[in-house]
């Protein structure tokens, strides 16, 4: 079997040496090999780039580096253990409260705004002020507007012969001297008299 090297000098090219095994432990292969394990980037380059060892050693040495940079990079990055912690409830800023006045005439123009613009709404529809009240509001206006004609003074003639009671102490030509109450009219069971229009509760 032909061996690719001769041990006779003619079997080698001219210029070019055997390779030996002594070479790989020369200054070169030592250089490459601390430099692997102290700086394995570097080492890596120099292993590669300046040809030292054989194609199988350097694969190795890449492996070996390759394991002592991943070791170093575990080692030295930094675990922070993470606990766990329950919320603690805290208690609220102290705010400092509006005075009561302020408070009061915020809420009122906040009011008075909404009724003004339901109002313009409502108007525009072709209704009135009184659509926007509450049926209890509307009975409310209309009980303090009948209180007022309660206590409205009218006219009427004065026996028996009363029928009416009256706006004005003349009416066409019926002279009426008797001055009361709308209350005190209606309760004598006088009407209202249907010339003159005097003011009557409303139903």
């Amino acid at each position: 079997m032909n061996s690719r090297y001769n041990k006779s000098a003619a079997g080698y090219t001219a210029g070019v040496e055997r390779p030996s095994r002594d070479r790989a432990m020369s200054g070169r292969g030592l250089l490459g090999l601390v430099l692997t394990l102290l700086l394995p980037p570097v080492g890596l380059f120099y292993l590669w780039s300046a040809g030292v060892f054989r194609s199988r050693g350097r694969l190795v040495l890449t492996g070996l580096a390759a394991v002592e940079m991943t070791a170093l990079v575990v080692l030295l990055t930094p675990h922070q253990e993470l606990t766990s912690r329950l919320p603690v409830p805290a208690a609220p800023p102290q705010v400092t409260a509006a005075p009561e006045g302020e408070t009061l005439n915020a809420l009122y123009n906040i009011e008075q705004l909404l009724y003004e613009q339901q109002l313009a709404q409502v108007l525009e529809a072709g209704g009135t002020e009184r659509d926007l009240l509450t049926e209890e509001q509307k009975l409310e206006v209309v009980n303090q507007q009948n209180e007022e004609v309660y206590n409205t003074i009218v006219y009427s003639v004065y026996g028996s012969e009363a029928v009416y009671y009256h706006a004005t102490k003349v009416c066409k030509t019926q002279t009426n001297g008797r001055e009361l109450t709308v209350r005190d009219a209606l309760r004598e069971g006088l009407q209202p008299c249907p010339n003159c229009n005097p003011p009557t509760i409303i139903q």
